[in-house]
C-alpha cells in the first residue's frame, strides 16, 4: 500500500509505478495486469483455437497467477483446454506444501492436475541429491525439472506448455548471455522458448513475461495466489542469484531499466537470428538411453545421472572402507 490515490480514480493506490509516474488502486491494477497479460499473448500468437494448453504449476505465486490469468482469459472458450502439470522434486517438506497449494487451485478453478515424480521417473529425491554432486544443485534440479515437464505435457497431450516466467526472469537470462557471450542462447529470447522443431518437444510459452517480479509478488498476495517458493536448496552462489541481485539495485535506482534491458535484449535476438552459425551440433538426434530428445548422443539428464549414480557408489566405498578401518583399530 502506498500513500497516494489512484492516477484512475480517488481510491487508495496499492502500487506506485514509478517507471510509468501512475499509481493505481486494487481494482484498476488487476484490470491492468489482465490486460498486459492478453496483450502479451495475442503478441506473441502463444494461443490457438482447438490447442490443449499445459500450466507448468510449482504451487508458487508465478505459476499460480499464469493459471489463473489463462483460465480467466480461456476458461469459458470451449475450443481451449487448460491443464495443470506439476513435479515434485523429492524436496519433501517444501514441495508437499507447494503441491498442495496447486492442487487446491486447481480444484478452485476447475482444472485437472497431474504431478510427476522425480523418485517415480528417476529413482531419486533431490533431498538426496542436495549438495552430493559435482554440479550445482540448481543445475541437477533445472535439467531434470526440464525433461519431466515435457514429459508430463506429452502425457496429457498438450500442444503448448505455459510457463511462469515474468520480465525479470527475461532480464535475467539476457544479461546472463551477455556476460557468458552466449549468442546463441540470446537469439533465442522470444515469446516462445523452444527453438528446436522436433516432435517430442512440446513448446513453451510465457504470458507473464512482460509483468514485473514484484508486481506478479503484489497481484498473488492480493488474491491470495500461491505460496512461498523459496527451495531450501538453492545456492546463492549461482549466477543468476547474483544476477537478480545486481538488477533489483540497478531498478531501484533507475525505475524501467529492466524493460530497457528486456526491449534491448528482443531487438538484439531479432538482429542476430540470421546470422547464428547453427552447426551439426545444434541439431536435435535422440538419446542413445532414454530416447528424449537431445544435441548429442546422450541427453544432459543421463549424463547427469550417471554421475550421480557414481558419486553415490564412491560414497558408499568411502563409508565401507571407513568402517573398515574402526574394525582394524
Amino acid at each position: 500500500m502506498t500513500d497516494e490515490t489512484c492516477s484512475k480514480c480517488d481510491k487508495d493506490a496499492v502500487i506506485n509505478r514509478e517507471y510509468e509516474g501512475r499509481s493505481l488502486c486494487q481494482k484498476h491494477f488487476t484490470i491492468d495486469i489482465n490486460k498486459q497479460v492478453k496483450q502479451t499473448i495475442r503478441e506473441g500468437n502463444m494461443v490457438e483455437s482447438g490447442e490443449t494448453i499445459a500450466v507448468g504449476l510449482s504451487g508458487g505465486k508465478d505459476s499460480a497467477v499464469m493459471l489463473e490469468q489463462l483460465v480467466e482469459i480461456f476458461g469459458e472458450r470451449p475450443d481451449i483446454e487448460i491443464v495443470g502439470v506439476c513435479v515434485h522434486e523429492g524436496i519433501d517438506e517444501y514441495r508437499d506444501e507447494s503441491i498442495s497449494a496447486a492442487e487446491e487451485l486447481c480444484d478452485e478453478l476447475g482444472v485437472e492436475l497431474e504431478v510427476g515424480r522425480y523418485e517415480d521417473y528417476y529413482d531419486l529425491k533431490m533431498d538426496d541429491v542436495a549438495d552430493a554432486g559435482a554440479k550445482g544443485n540448481c543445475t541437477y534440479c533445472g535439467i531434470f525439472r526440464r525433461d519431466l515437464l515435457n514429459k508430463l505435457c506429452r502425457e496429457v497431450d498438450a500442444d503448448k506448455m505455459a510457463i511462469g516466467h515474468n520480465l525479470d526472469d527475461e532480464a535475467q537470462a539476457i544479461m546472463m548471455n551477455h556476460i557468458k557471450g552466449d549468442m546463441k542462447r540470446m537469439a533465442r529470447i522470444g515469446p516462445k522458448d523452444d527453438p528446436a522443431d522436433h516432435e517430442m518437444f512440446v513448446e513453451r510459452i510465457k504470458p507473464l513475461r512482460d509483468v514485473m517480479e514484484k508486481e506478479v509478488a503484489l497481484y498473488s498476495r492480493i488474491h491470495d495466489l500461491g505460496v512461498i517458493d523459496r527451495c531450501p536448496h538453492v545456492q546463492e552462489t549461482t549466477l543468476r542469484p547474483m544476477v537478480k541481485s545486481f538488477l533489483n539495485k540497478l531498478e531501484s535506482q533507475m525505475p524501467g531499466i529492466k524493460y530497457s534491458i528486456v526491449s534491448q535484449g528482443r531487438d538484439l535476438s531479432d538482429m542476430i537470428q540470421d546470422d547464428i552459425d547453427w552447426d551439426e551440433e545444434d541439431s536435435i538426434q535422440r538419446c542413445e538411453r532414454c530416447g528424449e530428445p537431445c544435441s548429442g548422443g546422450v541427453c544432459r539428464k543421463c549424463q547427469l545421472l550417471t554421475d550421480i549414480k557414481k558419486a553415490a557408489d564412491e560414497s558408499e566405498d568411502h563409508d565401507f572402507e571407513y568402517e573398515e578401518e574402526k574394525e582394524t583399530i
